[in-house]
């Protein structure tokens, strides 16, 4: 199933896409968000299946504004340098800053909840820096609250499958210590994902998907998801081993060679990002620059 959150006459609803239409869950029973449907689990999703079969519900993609699939999740989870060939490209383009990561676990950051926006959302170029860079990756969702899974049963926790680009700014996730990122990760509008969250049973392997990058058309990023070093199980095990996961937690799993910080082609007002995964779909976001401030204080 092919999930979505949406705005649909200024009034934000979840749904599920069948071909070009989108049905409505609002005229159920079901719960008016993403994070509440996710917890009734096998339940909801077999309402809505009734749901879709009525078939009566329904609003065309078109007439409505796609949203990430989850507006605020509570955690945004990343891993990084989690493909050989994009910690070598690192490596090289920056040694003396990023430092020499242990090879044996997933290096883990944080990613700030108000990063987040739609799959076809802009993202702001800031003022503060120059070194804004895309991340394509494969993000996963978490379905129930867990502690301590194992390695064997955390294909069962993961509800579905995601489009993420985890944009990040370069010279401030190189302000702290080596490998604490957290301030080049998180600022506003550079965690777009989506434009769907897609059901595990529809995804079967999430480890053997195509993953690209275009910037303004050209090519910057193509790989498998076979790639990964610790997969999206290890992942998960050694995630929910310090402490609980809960539904609708965000991961996204790491970013293929091919940086901006290896070019030095950084992205600048007017280039427009596009991160495909084979089963998953694309999202698409323009850089524009960063609007005046208009915080009270």
């Amino acid at each position: 199933m092919k999930l979505v959150t949406f705005l649909h006459e200024g009034i934000q609803k979840i749904g599920a896409v069948v071909d070009d239409q989108i049905i409505d869950f609002s005229t159920s029973h079901l719960p008016k968000s993403m994070i509440e449907f996710i917890e009734l689990g096998d339940d909801g999703l077999n309402q809505a299946n009734a749901l879709i079969a009525k078939n009566d519900s329904k609003i065309s993609i078109n007439d409505v504004k796609l949203m990430a699939p989850i507006p605020k999740p509570n955690k945004i989870l990343g891993v990084g340098l989690n493909y050989k060939a994009h910690k070598e490209e690192a490596a090289k383009a920056a040694a003396d800053l990023l430092g020499k990561p242990q090879e044996k676990y997933p290096t883990i950051f944080n990613k700030q909840n108000s990063s987040v926006v739609g799959p076809y959302d802009d993202m702001h170029k800031p003022d503060a820096s120059d070194f804004f860079d895309y991340e394509g990756e494969l993000g996963f969702v978490i379905g129930k609250q867990c502690r301590h899974v194992p390695y064997d049963k955390a294909s069962s926790v993961i509800y579905g499958y995601t489009v993420v680009n985890d944009a990040t700014i370069r010279d401030w996730q190189m302000r702290g210590p080596p490998m604490t990122m957290t301030m080049g990760k998180s600022w506003d509008t550079h965690c777009p994902f989506g434009p769907y969250l897609v059901t595990s049973d529809e995804v079967s392997n999430p480890h053997q998907l195509k993953l690209e990058t275009h910037v303004n058309g050209e090519l910057r990023q193509s790989a498998s998801t076979d790639g990964l070093i610790h997969d999206c199980f290890t992942v998960v095990e050694y995630l929910s081993t310090a402490f609980t996961l809960e539904p609708g937690d965000l991961i996204a799993t790491g970013t293929p060679e091919g940086v901006a910080a290896t070019s030095r082609n950084w992205l600048k007002v007017g280039d427009v990002v596009k991160v495909s995964i084979e089963k998953l779909g694309f999202i698409e976001n323009k850089v524009i620059a960063e609007p005046n401030s208009t915080a009270s204080y």
